[in-house]
């Protein structure tokens, strides 16, 4: 496992940071240059692009472009937009506190970053538990893009596939999309992003938006595969928001560094701070970069400004204030592929990170685009000779003709490393499979672009009928990566090695053409490139250690590690005296020899063997002298270090002549098997080990804080690197000619004066910092010479004392900072003692923390306790005036004895003691405040103890007491796929007939017409009225919503109020219905669930089988409401055609209707206006009954298919359905 050695711990920057007062006081900050958007117009886009060539690609120093919200549409480029667009979108948000994923909506996240800002302030800013959220890498709306198209210079802007000017030499007509006929196309020219080259499928979407707020972060890394960066501030949160709320302002603090740097900076990283920059896991402290060995470059990044990254520069960001949106991209160029295959392909490839840019192949297709073009400028040529002269010397055409030969160096290396040598019987073994780019390595991840090796072994089926093969690229096999079986691999290649070979031939005559002909410099064919090598390809590394290595069966355990047959045994006699016996010669076992350096047998296949006999492991070789195992394969007549005098190990360290090699840098250890293919493993090399024990023999395991001999060869290196400077090499670029700004192939200073000739760029000095040969003081402040009256607590400003006691400014300001900062580290000291033990301080003032064992993983970031800092004493005024340093006051929580000072150390005492008793901390803190000490005995009976130390150990090992609660201030939005879905339930409808026994109208007898067919279109369909049928108060129904139907309704099931199954008790039902509208729906309520339930009331004496006792309650219900009915209404005249009755009612025509001769009363004229929408006759104010069309339901009163009365009162002027 990786050594437990301290690493650096995450300390977060205050949200009151002066970032202009940082600057000037640190010797080795200084902020990045800048220039202003207009300038671009202004001195053109050559300029321009020279200027990012220069500065950025060649130099390697960042640069920034201000201005560009002038040229933003306000409207779109703002959250609302964004909520209104893309709200309710979900999107994957980084909460760095936890290092976890939250899936949430853009919208839920833009609503809740006023709450996740205002959490923040200057005590609680180093907070473990809160929330810091970062929407970060999502994808770019499509809007953004084209707008930013029409901003953005052509030449940096993402997917540019042609830097070439309207109209230049080798254009050609094209269509135009916005009008009828043709336009001026772009003349021939390299692409400003070599990805454009790629097949649309093949491109790596990487147009990407970030969204933060205070406190979130990106931890310091590299741009992948050595691309080239750009990153665009496109909003801000100002001081009020849109809606009126008050708000933070928003900006990013960026800490960056140059290119030519970035071996030290690598350095400085695993040395000095402990982590790995590959990683992107730790964002370093401020004190960090205070004492870095190279210069640190400052932005503070606001809206409008867009940052140039240059490749290889670690870099990291912090935002601030309530919102900050950005749209990044990258690029990829000729330059930034070289150090790709050189530098950060291998860096990546050791800690499996992922290479989404597919480099190999983009070589290859753009090669072949750079091709076609080259074609077409020699076709224009020969058809257009007045064109020729300026398609020859054209600079944009030249210069595409040198990229095309630095892409075909590349290429070159990429098939000599997969080269084998020809054996026709092996060509035939391989196996072809068409190249689509999605196949990579199972254990680094990397794109895999023509040859690999596969498993025929370790294959995992799907679930959906697919197979998860085991493929490894060459590079990890050559490190004894592989899965279990380590051999009996299968080649499998993507293109035919003819077809590559052809290509590789056709080019390199193309480039021999536009050359002038084949001269010394003039590439060689392949098998020429082959003979020319004097190391073995890589493909041929891999074909020897197939052979090499034995094949394992993954399905049976490993074999066991055998013992060691060297130690003495030993034997004890009677007496008790150990007799040792002689030391038995040990037996080498076929195919092993000796390590040299544990003199211990190991197989061959894992040792690397010189001409002299001599054998060394490759972990010792890796570890000890810097050597990877492909170096020592790969070279035929490899040297080992005793023959070159270098060994360090213990034998040859005594040996006269010897000089030890040292190692040049650090190796931290990476565990891959979080990230690689669980059927991984590695057999030459543990590479989660370190390199510690080798760097302490060579004595260079210096204390913390002094500069180690590691870290000062790599700053020799960068000084090397930068005394070069940024020059145009005649082999690579064109000069566009001596009337550039930049003449000679050099850039000038960007920042060395303000006043620049017309033809350059101006930069205020103020914004690019200072000069690169300025000296910066080697102190924060410098000396001045009343520096013994300023020891006293006297400033030069304050030796006359201004009229009526003035004091001047910058005292006060001085006293206030001071007096902050004494709070603030009061605040810092709070805050410790929440954070526990385990933090050391070295003298930079970097906090460390050494790992925890029992941590699973030791890469999470860890929360620093604040870091204590030398600060000026306090200063106090006397009696008469004069301040003095208050040196007898001590800098801690206790003040002077008198009465204030008293009675303010008692409540900060006892505000101290509450939160230590919120924390369960009340004893520890108590004590520590009083400084006395707290032993505790108990006494445990002999047998419970045995007990106790017999039980397994508790899973947990934090210490009892009340959970803390959870400080998350957003929650994802996200349905989860196992919650049950909350579905409102449809309303149940019964279809129901208008009655018109109550009609209201004038009476008109109805005139029977014969019958007719069904389909007739004079057939006059019935009349319903919908309603739901899950009402069950009086209030639910509406009347208005009636409607016509031809066809009847289908089976649906039964409602909830009638699905009850309520014990009816021994509640009778009553005879008549009360007048009263809420006795009245309980009875209609008490009836329906009796039919329902199929349980006769208390009155009916039928027993619950059958379908008889629902008759008979349905005819007992018909009748009660039919005498009801009777009673209310007898004074009203009846209609004398009833054909809506029910054959099973009793027949209620008037000819055969009962009169009441006690009392007769005529029924009142209805009015005309209460009739109902749909046709139907409407129903008196005081009752109106209906006829209900049943629907089919079991243990149902519809379920007979029985029309019954419904009564709805309407006392109230509110409608209701009452069976």
């Amino acid at each position: 496992m990786p050594a437990a050695r301290r690493s650096a711990a995450f300390d977060p920057i205050s949200p009151d940071l002066d970032l202009d007062a940082l600057v000037q006081q640190t010797p080795n900050f200084e902020y990045v240059t800048r220039i202003s958007c207009d300038m671009i117009e202004t001195q053109g886009l050559e300029t321009f692009e020279k200027l990012v060539l220069l500065h950025v690609i060649i130099g390697g120093k960042p640069l920034v472009i201000e201005g560009f919200h002038k040229r933003l549409d306000e409207w779109t480029f703002t959250s609302q937009w964004l909520q209104d667009n893309h709200g309710k979108k979900f999107e994957l948000a980084r909460n760095l506190s936890k290092q976890s994923s939250m899936t949430v909506s853009v919208g839920h996240y833009l609503n809740n970053m006023g709450k996740l800002t205002n959490q923040w302030n200057r005590h609680n800013y180093r907070d473990r538990d809160r929330q810091r959220l970062y929407l970060k890498d999502i994808d770019c709306p499509q809007v953004w893009h084209d707008k930013l198209k029409e901003v953005i210079p052509p030449s940096i802007f993402y997917l540019n596939d042609s830097t070439g000017d309207v109209g230049g030499p080798g254009s050609v007509d094209e269509p135009n999309p916005h009008a009828p006929g043709l336009r001026k196309g772009r003349g021939v020219a390299r692409a400003g992003d070599l990805m454009s080259c790629l097949p649309p499928a093949m491109r790596a979407d990487n147009l990407m938006c970030y969204i933060g707020h205070e406190g979130t972060y990106t931890p310091a890394h590299r741009e992948m595969c050595a691309s080239l960066g750009q990153n665009l501030m496109v909003e801000t949160s100002g001081a009020v928001d849109i809606d009126g709320k008050p708000t933070k302002p928003g900006s990013s603090i960026w800490f960056m560094t140059e290119s030519k740097d970035r071996h030290l900076v690598s350095e400085y990283w695993l040395s000095t701070l402990g982590h790995d920059i590959e990683i992107e896991a730790h964002f370093a402290q401020i004190n960090a970069w205070k004492s870095a060995p190279f210069m640190t470059y400052i932005v503070e990044q606001k809206q409008g400004d867009f940052i140039l990254i240059p490749p290889l520069a670690p870099h990291q960001v912090w935002n601030r204030g309530t919102r900050t949106m950005k749209v990044a991209w990258n690029r990829t160029t000729v330059e930034t592929l070289e150090l790709a295959l050189d530098e950060a392909l291998p860096r990546a490839r050791m800690v499996s990170r992922d290479e989404q840019y597919k480099n190999k192949a983009m070589i290859y297709f753009a090669l072949d685009r750079y091709s076609s073009l080259l074609k077409h400028v020699d076709n224009q040529k020969r058809t257009v000779p007045h064109l020729a002269q300026d398609l020859k010397y054209s600079p944009k055409i030249r210069q595409l003709q040198k990229d095309f030969r630095r892409l075909f160096s590349l290429y070159t290396r990429v098939l000599l490393s997969e080269a084998l040598p020809h054996n026709p019987r092996d060509d035939k073994k391989i196996q072809y499979i068409p190249f689509d780019s999605n196949i990579t390595c199972s254990f680094c991840r990397c794109n895999i672009f023509n040859r690999f090796l596969t498993c025929p072994t370790c294959i995992v089926p799907l679930e959906n009928g697919e197979e998860d093969t085991y493929d490894i690229c060459l590079e990890c096999y050559a490190m004894g990566r592989s899965c279990r079986c380590m051999s009996g691999y299968r080649w499998v290649e993507q293109f035919k090695w003819q077809e590559l070979t052809d290509r590789h031939e056709r080019w390199r005559l193309q480039i021999i053409a536009f050359e002038g002909g084949l001269t010394d410099k003039s590439p060689q064919p392949l098998h020429m490139e082959r003979q020319y090598m004097k190391r073995k390809p890589l493909a041929q590394v891999c074909q020897e250690q197939l052979k090499l290595r034995p094949w394992l069966d993954p399905k049976k355990p490993p074999p066991a590690p055998k013992l060691s047959k060297d130690a003495d045994e030993s034997q004890v006699n009677v007496n008790g005296e150990v007799a040792t016996k002689k030391k038995k010669p040990q037996v080498i076992e076929k195919g092993h020899m000796k390590n040299h350096v544990t003199n211990y047998p190991e197989p061959i296949w894992k040792l690397g063997v010189c001409k002299c006999g001599r054998a060394y492991s490759y972990g010792s070789l890796w570890r000890a002298f810097d050597t990877a195992p492909l170096t020592v394969m790969e070279d035929p007549d490899w040297q080992c270090p005793h023959c070159l005098r270098i060994c360090s190990c213990g034998k040859c360290r005594k040996v006269a002549g010897m000089q030890p090699y040292e190692p040049t840098g650090t190796v931290l250890g990476y565990d891959t098997r979080r990230v690689a293919d669980p059927r991984s493993t590695e057999s030459l090399v543990d590479f989660r080990q370190s390199n510690f024990e080798w760097v302490k023999k060579a004595g260079d395991d210096l204390p913390a804080g002094e500069e180690t001999r590691r870290l000062s060869r790599r700053v020799d290196e960068a000084v090397a690197a930068k005394s070069q400077g940024a020059a145009l090499d005649d082999d690579h670029y064109v000069d566009a000619g001596d009337d550039s700004p930049m003449t000679n192939g050099h850039a000038e200073s960007l920042s060395s004066t303000a006043q620049t000739s017309p033809n350059e760029i101006p930069i205020d000095p103020l914004l690019g910092g200072l000069p690169p040969t300025a000296t910066r003081p080697s102190q924060p402040t410098p000396r001045r010479e009343h520096a013994q009256d300023e020891a006293d607590g006297v400033h030069e400003s304050d030796k006359e004392e201004p009229p009526y006691r003035f004091v001047a400014p910058s005292a006060l300001m001085l006293e206030q900072r001071q007096e902050q900062d004494h709070d603030q580290h009061n605040d810092q000291r709070h805050d410790q003692r929440h954070l526990g033990g385990g933090f050391t301080t070295d003298a930079n003032g970097i906090v460390f923390q050494y790992p925890d064992p029992e941590d699973p993983d030791p890469t999470v970031p860890q929360y620093a306790p604040p870091q204590v800092e030398q600060r000026p004493q306090p200063i106090e005024k006397t009696e008469h005036g004069k301040r003095r340093r208050r040196s007898d006051v001590p800098q801690t929580d206790m003040l002077d004895p008198n009465e204030a000072n008293e009675l303010y150390h008692k409540e900060q005492v006892k505000r101290t003691l509450k939160e230590a008793r919120h924390n369960n901390r009340y004893i520890i803190a108590e004590a520590a405040m009083s400084g006395k000490s707290l032993s505790v005995k108990l006494k445990v009976d002999k047998d419970k103890l045995t007990h106790i130390i017999s039980q397994p150990p508790a899973q947990s090992t934090q210490p009892p007491g009340r959970a803390k609660p959870s400080m998350a201030i957003v929650q994802s939005d996200y349905p989860s796929p196992t919650a049950k879905k909350l579905v409102p339930n449809p309303l149940k409808r019964a279809r129901i007939e208008p009655d018109n026994d109550f009609s209201t109208s004038k009476k008109h007898k109805k005139i029977k017409k014969p019958s007719l067919p069904k389909n007739h279109p004079e057939k006059v369909a019935s009349k319903y009225m919908e309603i739901s049928s899950a009402s069950e108060s009086e209030d639910e129904m509406d009347i208005n919503d009636a409607h016509t139907g031809k066809e009847e309704p289908k089976p649906r099931p039964l409602p909830a109020y009638l699905a009850r199954k309520n014990d009816v008790g021994d509640n009778e039902i009553p005879k008549e219905l009360s007048l009263e509208p809420k006795q009245r729906s309980h009875l209609r309520r008490t009836l329906v669930d009796s039919a329902v339930n199929n349980r006769p009331s208390a009155s009916s004496k039928h027993p619950r089988d059958g379908s008889e006792p629902v008759k008979e309650l349905v005819d007992e219900a018909t009748r009660i409401l039919e005498a009801n009915r009777k009673a209310k209404m007898r004074a009203m005249q009846w209609d004398q055609d009833d054909d809506l009755e029910d054959e099973a009612e009793p027949d209620t025509s008037p000819e055969k209707r009962p009169v009441d001769t006690k009392k007769q009363t005529p029924a009142p004229k209805p009015s005309k206006t209460s009739r109902l929408r749909n046709g139907a006759s409407s129903v008196p104010s005081k009752a109106k009954a209906t006829s209900v069309t049943p629907s089919a339901g079991p243990k149902s009163i519809f379920s007979r298919g029985k029309k019954i009365r419904v009564v709805a009162g309407n006392a109230d002027k509110r409608h209701s359905l009452g069976v």
